[in-house]
């Protein structure tokens, strides 16, 4: 895998400074949810590596990750994290770890509060929405698509109130939306639909969630969920800094790799 050899250096660094860590993958290809890239409109499905380690480590590895300028593909995380359902902890392939010095196991959400869960499962929502103003065209489309399928998430999740797991496209696939018309869930999971029309049903699928009470009055557990209610324009950075916080335990400048300018 290039991206370990990427990041070698810096986990080099970790183990002379004797930081235990544990190195996970997560996002969609982790969880198990390939595509095909069959439709007109899709897109690679991502996969991230994470850092993850103990809150008493944190000073010590941001130590570490001073000593890189450039922009390497790892994302850090403080174990902390693991005791809350975002979806970046859900989607952690822990039966595959590239090394667990932590000992880390797959967390247990079941006696999770539903407004906690929910939270958590809006929290996509509002950071694809707030990036949108200052996108790209190429990226506006792939966030109007992942705008959409959250949406169709959450709105499962209001009729599944005892969900605690990562819902998987494959499940939407099956569900009745009764608001929904049959085709255009599977069009929006298959990326098959044409700019202006994903936008619209983007759109429309939000205002669909703001009518949800449960959905909205679950928002007020997380800040950015709040913000994002609020006005998701006016706090979009606000949006995205919380977002990091609540993930990762960590800040985005602090999380992130990103080569210095």
């Amino acid at each position: 895998m290039s991206e370990l050899i990427e990041i070698e250096g810096f986990i080099t660094c970790l183990t002379n400074a004797n930081i235990p860590h544990t190195l996970a993958l997560t996002g969609s290809t982790a969880r198990g949810e390939l595509r095909k890239n069959s439709g007109r409109y899709d897109y690679d499905s991502d996969t991230d590596i994470l850092c993850i380690i103990e809150p008493d480590s944190i000073a010590e590895t941001l130590s570490c990750k001073r000593e890189y300028a450039h922009s390497i593909p790892l994302i850090l995380m403080s174990a902390s994290a693991l005791n809350h359902p975002s979806n970046a902890v859900l989607s952690i392939a822990f039966d595959s770890l590239i090394n667990n010095d932590l000992n880390l196991s797959k967390p247990d959400f079941t006696n999770t509060r539903a407004a906690e869960f929910i939270a958590y499962q809006f929290q996509p929502l509002a950071y694809y929405a707030s990036q949108l103003k200052h996108s790209t065209p190429d990226a506006r489309r792939r966030l109007y698509s992942k705008i959409a399928i959250t949406c169709l998430k959450l709105l499962y999740l209001a009729h599944h109130p005892g969900r605690r797991s990562f819902i998987y496209e494959r499940e939407l696939k099956l569900q009745n939306f009764t608001s929904i018309d049959e085709m255009l869930v599977q069009n929006i999971l298959n990326r098959d639909l044409p700019d202006a029309e994903l936008r619209d049903t983007a759109e429309r699928l939000e205002r669909q969630v703001a009518q949800c009470a449960s959905i909205i009055a679950a928002a007020d557990f997380l800040e950015s969920t709040r913000l994002y209610v609020l006005d998701k324009d006016k706090y979009s950075k606000e949006i995205i800094d919380s977002i990091f916080l609540e993930n990762n335990k960590l800040k985005k400048s602090d999380t992130l790799f990103i080569e210095a300018a």
